[in-house]
């Protein structure tokens, strides 16, 4: 071959070489803008992530504040108070919860419809800046409005509907990292064909991977100082392109992989017996004392890195284990490809002279090097994303259990409360509220159809409504006969609004309205993020205003969307995606997907107990309704004396030695965990320690 032609070569393999990289690199910044921007759920990490920032939640947290002032213009009195606690409010685990939520629902109204202005809207928030604020001035936390929101972000007007249309056009990244990565495979096997060797062409291919990872490396971490005007935007775009950085690594690292490996074609590096003696050499006593005094100074050093960060120290170990195998296997490759040349004998002892074998040393040393800093970039990024520290439910230990797997402290009759306006018969110690902040997580609620009046509640009981036909069945002819007799007194003559209250069977005995005692519920969601419901509602209403009582409590924004059957979401599943309450209704799901007949999802246990020992014979786990179909179970556990429950009856039955026992026969014979354990009277007995210790078993 002439020289001019083994030039030719030379440039071609290298130009192919160049090429394959560069698609390469552009493949693997098309595959993470498709996982980190155009997936939801990367998107809504993104976001999570630049609120983090100092910088990003002093400027929300201002936002807020303006905001507050903007609704209540007395405030300006006191603006560095209220400032203050906007951005320990903006800082709070619920901030973030709801923020992922807009993000989510930024997401879905860009790529999921056509949308051409869109805002980062972040409703509750006046809500948490009033608790915030609370902390300080009780008397100015009554002035911030609960429904204020936050507009973090907007896009609109003509040149952000040009991004947005971009933004659109760009969700064929995810064919385009498809295509660039066949293209950089063709490119290689072009560059190696071409070039004056396979060993040479594929080092220069390993050399180009790592020219255009550095490339996109110092890109990714320059453009956010280049183009920023501000803190706030410098630590958003940071928040999506450091991420990148490691995809950075992971392409330099495999392109360092390569030109190990096309040493190792010509001088095999024996990674098993190399850590073998480096083990053996690090373990041999030095004889020089200041040399073993460096040695138990890393020693102890590392050992308090691995018992602080035991996670982070096995992802390291694990990633130098796995860049180890990398190396051995693609070297292993290359010698296929590309075997190597005979040497002469007096090079091979050469080579096996000590300073060769610390050659190889160093090698291993910088190979374990870029497993650190990769191990770490993945860390850091999210990718290797370590163990979360939260609870679900109160307890780490049910984060991973799906929904049915877990059992809920639910209470009967939740409205029907001790001290609550209006009540006449209770079956509760606490209202709704108390409730949920004393740890209930299951509430058995009723609507109904009333009219408010001065002196009470008024039921409809017009045709629309089954109330007249069951309640005497249900609740007895005492109750009956009450109700009945205040109605009376109300003196209801008709008109007015029609509304959806809680009530129990008749409204004039007790009611709320449901909206507001949804909102509640609403509002403590808001303020736990971590936390999972079932709401069980026995409707008494049309399954439309059932459903718009949900979306104006702002309770639409917590409820579970998903399939009501096996396989259930985990809690975590649960929270990260902040669906976290279950709603069944007992007769009219409408046409809501996210509305569930309880009869569907649920089996149920009876719930007409005479005595406290009809509540312990054996026959009272048998099937109710739902039969035996349902995934969950639900456990009535309270005995019938109505129109008035009795705390002592129910200080009784939820006492440890019957409301356990009971729990594990309905268990063994219906295969099944309770997952709602229902009571009246949730203070008396133990009923919290019970529901832990099934959860524990």
């Amino acid at each position: 071959m002439s020289h001019a032609g083994g030039t030719g070569r030379a440039v071609a393999s290298w130009l192919l070489a160049l090429l394959a990289a560069l698609a390469l690199t552009v493949s693997v910044v098309a595959a993470y803008a498709d996982r980190a921007v155009f997936s939801q759920q990367g998107f809504v990490n993104r976001v999570d992530a630049a609120l983090r920032s100092d910088a990003v939640s002093a400027a929300a947290g201002r936002n807020l504040a303006d905001a507050a002032i903007a609704a209540r213009p007395d405030l300006v009195a006191v603006r560095p108070l209220v400032t203050t606690a906007a951005q320990a409010a903006v800082r709070s685990g619920a901030f973030r919860s709801i923020v992922r939520g807009a993000a989510a629902d930024v997401h879905r109204s860009v790529f999921d419809r056509d949308a051409t202005t869109v805002t980062l809207t972040i409703g509750d928030a006046g809500l948490l800046l009033a608790d915030a604020i609370g902390h300080q001035r009780p008397d100015l936390a009554k002035r911030v409005p609960a429904s204020l929101t936050e507009r973090l972000a907007s896009v609109h007007g003509d040149a952000d509907r040009i991004a947005l249309r971009a933004l659109k056009a760009a969700q064929r990244v995810r064919l385009l990292a498809i295509f660039a990565l066949l293209a950089a495979l063709a490119l290689a096997a072009a560059a190696v064909l071409v070039g004056p060797s396979r060993r040479v062409a594929l080092t220069r291919l390993s050399v180009a991977v790592v020219a255009f990872g550095a490339v996109a490396l110092g890109l990714a971490g320059l453009t956010p100082r280049l183009i920023a005007a501000n803190a706030a935007t410098r630590a958003v775009l940071e928040a999506f392109l450091d991420p990148l950085t490691t995809w950075c690594w992971a392409l330099i690292g495999v392109g360092a992989i390569g030109v190990l490996a096309a040493t190792a074609a010509v001088r095999p590096i024996e990674v098993v017996p190399l850590v073998r003696r480096a083990g053996a050499s690090a373990l041999r006593p030095a004889a020089d004392p200041r040399l073993r005094a460096l040695r138990a100074v890393v020693a102890i050093a590392l050992g308090v890195v691995a018992i602080l960060w035991p996670a982070q120290a096995v992802r390291v170990l694990t990633v130098s284990a796995g860049l180890a195998l990398l190396l051995t296997g693609v070297g292993e490759l290359f010698r296929l490809v590309a075997p190597p040349q005979p040497l002469p004998i007096g090079r091979r002892l050469r080579r096996l002279h000590a300073p060769g074998r610390r050659g190889r040393i160093a090698l291993l040393a910088a190979a374990l090097a870029l497993a650190v800093v990769a191990a770490g970039g993945l860390a850091s990024a999210g990718v290797l994303e370590p163990l979360r520290v939260g609870r679900c439910n109160g307890s780490a230990a049910l984060c991973a259990r799906p929904l049915n797997a877990v059992a809920f402290v639910g209470t009967h009759n939740s409205m029907a409360a001790d001290g609550e306006p209006g009540w006449l018969f209770a079956a509760q110690d606490a209202g709704i509220d108390a409730q949920l902040a004393d740890g209930v997580r299951a509430l058995l609620i009723d609507t109904h159809y009333g009219f408010a009046t001065p002196r009470g509640v008024a039921t409809d009981l017009s045709h629309e409504s089954a109330s007249r036909e069951k309640v005497t069945a249900e609740v007895g002819e005492r109750f009956v006969e009450t109700a009945t007799r205040l109605r009376t007194r109300i003196g209801y003559r008709g008109g007015g609004t029609r509304r959806v209250f809680l009530c129990h069977a008749f409204c004039e005995v007790g009611a709320t309205l449901a909206v507001d005692a949804l909102r509640g519920v609403h509002r403590f969601l808001v303020r736990h993020p971590e936390e999972v419901l079932i709401l069980s509602i026995e409707d008494d209403t049309a399954p439309a205003d059932t459903a718009a009582i949900l979306r104006e409590s702002g309770l639409i924004d917590e409820v579970y969307r998903g399939p009501a059957t096996p396989p259930w979401p985990t809690l975590r599943d649960m929270i990260d995606s902040d669906e976290r309450v279950l709603v069944l209704v007992e007769n009219h799901p409408g046409a809501e997907p996210w509305l569930h007949k309880q009869a569907d999802v649920a089996q149920e246990t009876p719930f007409h107990f005479a005595t406290a020992a009809q509540l312990e014979a054996p026959d009272s786990c048998a099937p109710n309704r739902g039969g035996r179909a349902g995934s969950l179970l639900l456990v009535n556990h309270w005995v019938d004396t109505s129109p008035a429950p009795r705390k002592t009856i129910a200080r009784v039955v939820n006492a440890p030695g019957v409301i356990e026992p009971r729990l594990a026969r309905c268990q063994a014979e219906r295969k099944l965990l309770s997952t709602i354990v229902a009571v009246d009277f949730y203070h008396q007995g133990d009923v919290f320690a019970a529901v832990d210790r099934l959860n524990a078993r």
